[in-house]
């Protein structure tokens, strides 16, 4: 007999979870139960499933999630109709156990090359922590003045998306959203190394790119920003078609040395070049073939990417560092700046030497590889 979370518990933990209006503890209850007695009645019936045992918790949790999803949308009136079914209970009850033993005890797992404890992880994770909790304070959602900040904490967040997807096992995942972490800090760098001109020129763009897509709600105003983006198209000989191409990298004109020929309204020859970061221009074509579903992407190699991926975003993430201090000498008092200071003097230079440890590694795998490749 399963050890069951008692009816108090149950009741607690739906009050914490500020579910009370809404779910009615003994009805849960009995659906909770019911799940635990499936879950038994199919481990009976099926030699292939053995629970040896059952986190309740989690199977609780399940039960909470098919009910409130039931009946969030319900009146109150619905919702008391809704507990006299006792055909719905059993389904409930049934669909949490499935899920339980398909999500917890069957599970598929990718085939992991690290883990969150080790340091390639952990001193990054805690040090885009750090960096997260400050900029989350300055002000946001306010592009005339909170742009850099935005973009960096977007970044930022970027940065933990992919180390969370290739400690998953996900590494062509985690390297093809590092394509859009490259588009970001791409920005990022340009925005803060020319300051102001080139912020308007950039929320300009942004504005066109609201009236082309029909999103602004004076009409009026609207058309007359459609009209402004096309006068303006016509002084640097562009068509029609070349719009959309316009609104996402136009703004690189600001910019531009005008004996600059070999500019163009791209990523590859326009943002990263200006950027200085062409060097990556391999890296982000090969992300990019995965993007679209190359045979790349289905037939990859793990180590490969793995490497790739934690190599690209530790490269990155420096660049980003560079940012943010640019950002926070501007907005913190000395005390803070202090604090960061000797955050960075431990943690950043551990940071720089598991990039050269991890570089070194990938140089070795591939170095074995290529020796493979020659004496076939």
């Amino acid at each position: 007999m399963r050890k069951l979370l008692p009816k108090q518990k149950v009741a607690e933990i739906v009050s914490n979870l500020h579910l009370d209006a809404i779910l009615n503890v003994d009805y849960l209850y009995d659906v909770y139960e019911m799940a635990n007695e499936v879950i038994d009645y199919l481990e009976e019936e099926n030699a292939q499933i053995e629970v040896k045992e059952v986190n309740q918790f989690d199977l609780l949790l399940y039960s909470i999630g098919e009910y409130h999803y039931s009946v969030s949308y319900l009146s109150e009136e619905n919702r008391n109709k809704f507990i006299q079914d006792e055909q719905v209970a059993s389904s409930m009850a049934s669909v949490a156990a499935d899920k339980y033993l398909s999500l917890s005890i069957f599970n598929h797992v990718e085939r992991k090359l690290s883990n969150r404890f080790l340091p390639p992880a952990s001193s990054l994770y805690l040090y885009l922590n750090f960096m997260l909790n400050i900029v989350k304070g300055y002000k946001k959602n306010d592009p005339q003045s909170s742009l850099i900040s935005d973009l960096l904490m977007k970044s930022l967040t970027i940065s933990r998306c992919i180390l969370d997807e290739l400690l998953s096992g996900y590494e062509t995942e985690a390297f093809s959203s590092w394509r859009t972490l490259h588009e970001c800090e791409c920005t990022l760098i340009l925005l803060d190394r020319h300051g102001e001109p080139l912020i308007n020129r950039y929320l300009k763009h942004m504005n066109y790119g609201f009236a082309f897509n029909n999103t602004m709600d004076n009409k009026e105003e609207q058309d007359k920003v459609f009209y402004e983006m096309k006068e303006e198209m016509r002084t640097f000989n562009l068509k029609s078609k070349d719009i959309k191409k316009y609104i996402e990298y136009g703004w690189l004109y600001q910019i531009v040395p005008s004996d600059n020929e070999t500019f163009k309204l791209n990523f590859r020859d326009g943002l990263q070049k200006l950027a200085g970061l062409e060097i990556y221009a391999k890296r982000y074509e090969i992300s990019s073939e995965i993007v679209h579903s190359t045979p790349l992407l289905i037939y990859s190699n793990k180590d490969y990417f793995y490497y790739m991926t934690l190599l690209s975003l530790y490269e990155s993430f420096f660049r980003l560092e560079n940012v943010f201090v640019s950002l926070l000498s501007k907005r913190v008092n000395p005390e803070q700046m202090k604090q960061y200071r000797q955050m960075r003097s431990v943690y950043y230079a551990q940071l720089v030497t598991i990039h050269k440890r991890e570089l070194q590694t990938f140089k070795n795998m591939q170095a074995k590889v290529n020796k493979k490749g020659h004496e076939r």
